[in-house]
Parts: structure tokens; C-alpha cells; sequence
């Protein structure tokens, strides 16, 4: 039986993904080719072209670590350059792209730490093992003891309070509630003041009770005002930010972007990607107003949701991630399991040396898989040898 294939060439679409180049040089292509008069000719097989998931991965750490590790604040406490230094991390060098990995570890490990000490503060607890003092109105005292269903609606609870915390505002409702408080420092001590109708309005306690109100545009300036309150003398000024406290919120911010992606890629949830996409195009933007990066997060949504049709949409989704060893939680992007094999190649094709002529390196890419499954068996029987010396 001999099968012929008809019109389904034509009508078929096959996924391309790589980096932003990839991208722009493939649509520059088949715009060239638009005249002509077969649909090979016209490459409309290659469809749709996206930017793969690694790159964008890689491309949102590089933006965190050129915000947060600058050299200038290397003796600033705290901060990203100066745990570097602290901890000795050489491999750590800013050039994200040909240390990726590295500088991933680096940050989740400054993050983790930092998270770890934002929920000590939010909770004004003394270790991980105190009791909740603060912040915990939600959570029952036999809170381990109760049903399933129940911890996982006060955990639910507590993560939208925590992350809201840190990601302050929601909605333009929320923004405005908050511009209607202003901090105020009253001999020393940092108070939270109401704004009514442009006035700052408090309460001062001496003999009696005063109210004071005060334009804000008076306490926008940065001046002291000096009160005389029946004999008693009140300085006030607006408050100072803490640039360390919006340093490490900031920085929150970006970490907790960065895992939700990475956890989304590896369950492989499609659904999630985009939402992180989404989440990340804001701070893109603050990067940059011509960011390439936020350019293709907005050109994956509208294809992936609007422009494809729901089964080549479910197509490019599913064949963002790829699972070579199987298992729940084992996906990655394709485009790293591509850049990893080139990796490979590369460092057979240099031990070629003077051979390096176009048969031997075919050859070679050809025997390659071949070649890394014997050299991968030489290393575990070397290892296990070793290690049962060590056990004798």
C-alpha cells in the first residue's frame, strides 16, 4: 500500500523556537519570500516563530542582575554585591549568559535567605522555630492538628497577606487607599497619618488634646516644622525612606517572579507560563520602554491566546517544554535541551584539532550520542570502583 501525501504539506504548521534573532531573521525570510509561488517556496510550514522559554528565563535574571548587583554598593550591607563578596562567589561575575547557572544559584540562594527573613520580620518571630506574634490573626493555635482542607485555606490566607506585603498594590482602588497615608516623624517617632482633603491630620497629647492638621504640599518639601503645644516643644518631619527595605522588596519581587516560572516550567503547566509572561512584562518595561524581552513576552501571549487557532496554540504551548527522562516535575525548555547537545558538539568538534574538515565533523555530530552514553558508563564505573575502595 503506498500513501501519497496530498494537501496536507500545505496545510501543515510546524513550530520554530529559538532567541530573539532566530525570531527576527526567520520573519525577515519568509517576508522575503512572500511573492513566490509554492507554499515551500513561501516556508509557510514554519509557523508560528516564538522565542523560547530559556531565553526568557535568561534574559529576566540578566535584568535582576544588573539592577541588583552593582559594584558601587559592594560595601553596602545587604545587598546583592556585597553577599557576593561576603561568601566569596568568583563564579559570579555579571556576565549572566556564560554563566547562567551559577548566577541562578547565586540569586535564589540570596532570596531564599531574604524571604526567609522577611517572614521572621512579618510575624516578629525571633527564629523558624518561635511562635507567630504579629500578622497571624488567621492561624488557629492547633493549626497542624486540623483537617487538610483547613491548613490549606489559613496557608492560602497568609500567602495573599505575605504577598501582598510584597508586592504592595493590586488595583488602582488599593493605590489610591494608599496615597491617602503619609509617614511622619514626631520627635523621633514614625507615625502613619491620615491625608484628609490635602492636610496631614494627627492628634498631640500634652496638658490636653490637639489636632493638628498640615498641608502635605508643606510636608512634601523635606522641612522640620517646629509645633509649640502649651510649653511643649514638637519637631516633625516626613519621614525618610528606607532605601534598604525597598532594595529587598524589590528584589522580592523579582525573586518570587523568577521561581513561579521556573516551578510553572517544571510541572509543565502551560497555563502558568503565560501568567508569568504577563507578570514579567512590567518589569521589563521598567528596564527599558524598548526592551527586546518584553517586545517577545507579548508576542507569545497574543499568539499562544489570540492569533492561533486553540490546537496549533496547544501545540506551541506543549512544545515549549521537552522531558527526557521522564517523570512528574521533570521538564524543561527545549531550547536548554538544545543548548546543552550544541554544548556537547562543540566540545567534540574542538578535540578534532587539524581534522576539523566538514566529513569528520558530520562524523562526529552523527556518533555524538553514541559517545557521551560510553564516556557517561566509564565515569559511573570509575565512581562506583572508587567508591567501594573507600567502603573496604
Amino acid at each position: 500500500m503506498h500513501y501519497v501525501l496530498g494537501d496536507e504539506v500545505d496545510k501543515l504548521k510546524i513550530p520554530v523556537g529559538g532567541d530573539q534573532l532566530t525570531r527576527v531573521r526567520f520573519d525577515v525570510a519568509k517576508s522575503l519570500r512572500m511573492g513566490t509561488h509554492t507554499a515551500q517556496e513561501r516556508q509557510d510550514c514554519l509557523y508560528p516563530i516564538i522565542v523560547e522559554l530559556f531565553h526568557t528565563q535568561m534574559d529576566f535574571l540578566e535584568k535582576m542582575v544588573k539592577r541588583f548587583m552593582k559594584r558601587q554598593t559592594g560595601r553596602n550591607v545587604g545587598t546583592l554585591a556585597y553577599v557576593k563578596s561576603l561568601i566569596q562567589r568568583a563564579s559570579v561575575n555579571g556576565n549572566v549568559k556564560s554563566r547562567f547557572k551559577a548566577h541562578e544559584d547565586f540569586v535564589i540562594l540570596f532570596g531564599r535567605a531574604l524571604l526567609c527573613h522577611f517572614y521572621l520580620e512579618y510575624f516578629d518571630m525571633e527564629s523558624t522555630d518561635d511562635n507567630p506574634r504579629k500578622n497571624a490573626d488567621c492561624i488557629p493555635p492547633n493549626v497542624t492538628q486540623t483537617q487538610k482542607k483547613k491548613r490549606e485555606a489559613v496557608f492560602n490566607e497568609v500567602m495573599q497577606n505575605v504577598l501582598k506585603e510584597i508586592f504592595g498594590t493590586q488595583s488602582f482602588q488599593e493605590e489610591s487607599e494608599k496615597r491617602k497615608w503619609i509617614y511622619l516623624d514626631i520627635n523621633g517617632d514614625t507615625q502613619k497619618v491620615p491625608i484628609e482633603e490635602g492636610y496631614a491630620t494627627f492628634h498631640i497629647q500634652c496638658d490636653k488634646q490637639y489636632k493638628v492638621q498640615i498641608p502635605k504640599s508643606r510636608l512634601d518639601q523635606g522641612k522640620v516644622i517646629v509645633l509649640n503645644m502649651s510649653g511643649n516643644i514638637f519637631t516633625l518631619i516626613k519621614a525618610k525612606e528606607d532605601d534598604l527595605f525597598n532594595y529587598m522588596h524589590y528584589f522580592l519581587q523579582h525573586y518570587l517572579l523568577m521561581i513561579f516560572m521556573k516551578d510553572a516550567i517544571y510541572e509543565g503547566d502551560i497555563f502558568r507560563v503565560n501568567i508569568s509572561l504577563k507578570l514579567m512584562m512590567p518589569y521589563f518595561y521598567d528596564h527599558s520602554n524598548l526592551s527586546k524581552c518584553l517586545v517577545e513576552c507579548i508576542d507569545y501571549i497574543l499568539k499562544t491566546e489570540i492569533l492561533l487557532s486553540p490546537k496549533l496554540s496547544l501545540e506551541v504551548r506543549t512544545s515549549s517544554f521537552v522531558n527526557p527522562k521522564g517523570g512528574i516535575g521533570n521538564n524543561k525548555p527545549s531550547d536548554m535541551q538544545k543548548e546543552n547537545q550544541v554544548k556537547e558538539l562543540k566540545e567534540l568538534i574542538k578535540g578534532l584539532r587539524s581534522n576539523k574538515t566538514e566529513t569528520a565533523i558530520v562524523n562526529l555530530c552523527k556518533a555524538a550520542p553514541i559517545i557521551n552514553s560510553v564516556v557517561k558508563n566509564l565515569d559511573n564505573q570509575i565512581f562506583s570502583s572508587v567508591r567501594r575502595k573507600r567502603a573496604r
